[in-house]
């Protein structure tokens, strides 16, 4: 599967825009850094070290002149999270500055089952997957260029296919999603052999002038406060093609508040292994999303995030955008059952940060689709709804310069509504029928419709090191197993399936060393998937808890990378 470029129209773009370079006379830092990267990670740990407000990395990616201001130490900082990873610079024209961004070499391998989640266009596989990032940017007084592919090797080995995998009339395995098929373009594997993935990753092209800046991207974007499950958008697809306008850092206005903006237009891509109805169609996207801190109060952060999918008839026109902002059109009944054409998400967030406890809680409740009037909205907020909430903190340890806690929980399975309402999977439509994905990949949380998540981490740090350890418990598409997996008809049985769960253990550690300019990160996780294949579901015959077979299966992933900056 090759994706150096998503369009010709980005390509052009590309040169055209570098043609614009010699109108340009001084320099102003603009680049951004990428969601994922070592530099993310720099960014994200100091705003919780320092007395700092976190609005800017809610809107991800965060600009350079953002991570320079919070990251001010020098390359030969002792500690690697303090030191600035910015590289050297060159002036090829008068007011035209290239750089080179970190480069990166990452090598994944698990042993039996796919596992993997937040890495932009990589798919991991059962084993082994090879990635690299790396590029150039340049930079003058209003325009920024950023080009930064992602090229992965991926080996996608045979592994068990579960049960409920759409297949042919003649048996053959079709490459939907398990349980869901083709509702939504998430492939439980991609083709039967080993693929080659060029994609164009951190790559993007901005105008900008002061605080204010626009352009075309295909960057992964991470939106809200979640730090490891972001319900709207985060890089765990390959970023799509889109173009996009807003706030470059927040905007300060007097006696209210700082507030930011970013709304994006964009083209989702569907897979090579969809097969489901309206295969094909071009999907377009609006989306938006907005932060305000109150003067009052300005450690506090709320946000709001809203989707908007169509087909496109006819290719684009600008109806597309301003039916977007037309927030005042009325329902009707088709939307009310979840039938209507256009596919509407929304989200609501917020943050706190406590400077002097170097902690912060954060939370963020989403919903599929919009309520019929205000009373529905009043009756039944939580139709079709998601919801996710965590917290962090920076405690003193001994031998160690301190250790982060993260906790966070994220809910995905729908309610009990679906008694006396229909209720839908997350991320899928009657109507846009892909979903919320693309390239095969969700781009909210990776844990997918129907799941819900229990992560906690423990990281500690010192000098050129972090060393962690982590434990999940990830039940994965609890919704289906209500469905197929539930009640028995044959009374007088009181009891459903309620020991045949799919779910997901896993233990893991991680480990960074980075004297630079090298910086080398590991991870080893073993996971243990609990009823794995839903094989069973339905056999109530003589099956009691004590007695029914553990189809369980067990990975283990390993992945060690190097970062090096020039």
């Amino acid at each position: 599967m090759y994706r150096l470029f998503k369009s010709t129209f980005f390509a052009t773009t590309i040169l055209s825009l570098l043609f614009c370079f010699s109108l340009n006379h001084s320099l102003l830092l603009a680049q951004t850094i990428s969601v994922g990267s070592l530099q993310d990670e720099q960014l994200q740990l100091n705003l919780l070290l320092q007395d700092s407000l976190n609005v800017g990395a809610i809107n991800r990616p965060s600009n350079i002149d953002f991570y320079d201001n919070i990251i001010d130490g020098g390359p030969s900082e002792s500690k690697w999270w303090q030191r600035s990873l910015q590289v050297s610079e060159y002036e090829i024209y008068p007011y035209i500055t290239v750089g080179a961004n970190p480069f990166s070499l990452q090598n994944s391998i698990n042993t039996r089952l796919p596992f993997g989640e937040n890495n932009g266009a990589a798919w991991y596989g059962r084993g082994y997957t090879l990635e690299f990032t790396g590029g150039i940017y340049l930079k003058s007084e209003y325009i920024s260029v950023n080009i930064q592919p992602h090229i992965i090797y991926q080996q996608n080995e045979d592994f068990l296919t579960p049960r409920f995998v759409p297949r042919d009339s003649d048996g053959n395995i079709l490459y939907g999603a398990e349980g869901i098929g083709f509702r939504y373009d998430v492939p439980f594997r991609f083709g039967p052999d080993s693929f080659t993935t060029i994609d164009t990753g951190h790559s993007s092209i901005s105008l900008h002038y002061s605080k204010v800046e626009v352009g075309i991207s295909t960057e992964p974007l991470w939106w809200g406060p979640m730090k490891r499950y972001p319900l709207m958008m985060s890089n765990n697809s390959a970023g799509m093609t889109h173009v996009f306008a807003g706030s470059r850092k927040p905007v300060k206005l007097p006696w209210i508040g700082s507030l930011q903006a970013k709304w994006i237009g964009g083209y989702p891509e569907e897979s090579d292994y969809y097969e489901g109805l309206e295969a094909g169609r071009t999907r377009f996207v609006n989306m938006l999303n907005v932060t305000y801190s109150p003067s009052l109060f300005p450690n506090l952060t709320v946000g709001a995030i809203r989707a908007s999918y169509i087909y496109q008839n006819g290719g684009f026109s600008a109806s597309q955008i301003i039916d977007f902002f037309n927030i005042f059109e009325s329902s009707n009944t088709a939307n009310l059952q979840g039938r209507d054409a256009q596919d509407q998400l929304a989200s609501a967030y917020v943050h706190i940060l406590f400077p002097e406890a170097r902690a912060e809680i954060f939370a963020e409740f989403v919903r599929e689709d919009f309520s019929f009037n205000t009373r529905d909205f009043l009756d039944e907020p939580g139709h079709n709804s998601g919801y996710a909430f965590g917290f962090q903190k920076i405690s003193d340890a001994p031998y160690v310069d301190f250790v982060k806690t993260h906790l966070e929980f994220t809910n995905l399975t729908t309610s009990q509504l679906e008694q006396v309402r229909p209720q839908t999977y997350f991320y899928t439509h009657s109507g846009i029928r892909q979903g919320h994905t693309n390239n095969g990949q969700i781009m909210g949380a990776a844990i997918g419709p129907g799941s819900n998540s229990q992560y906690l981490a423990l990281d500690a740090y010192k000098d050129n090191y972090k060393a962690g350890f982590f434990v999940q418990r990830l039940v994965n598409n609890d919704n289906f197993h209500f469905e197929r997996g539930s009640r028995s008809l044959a009374p007088p049985r009181e009891f459903g399936d309620y020991f045949r769960h799919r779910v997901d253990l896993t233990f893991g550690l991680n480990f960074l060393y980075g004297p630079g300019p090298f910086y080398i990160n590991g991870r080893l996780a073993w996971t243990k998937a609990y009823n794995y294949g839903r094989f069973d579901y339905g056999d109530f015959a003589g099956v009691t808890i004590q007695n029914y077979e553990r189809n369980d299966r067990s990975n283990v992933h390993l992945q060690i990378g190097i970062t090096y900056v020039l």
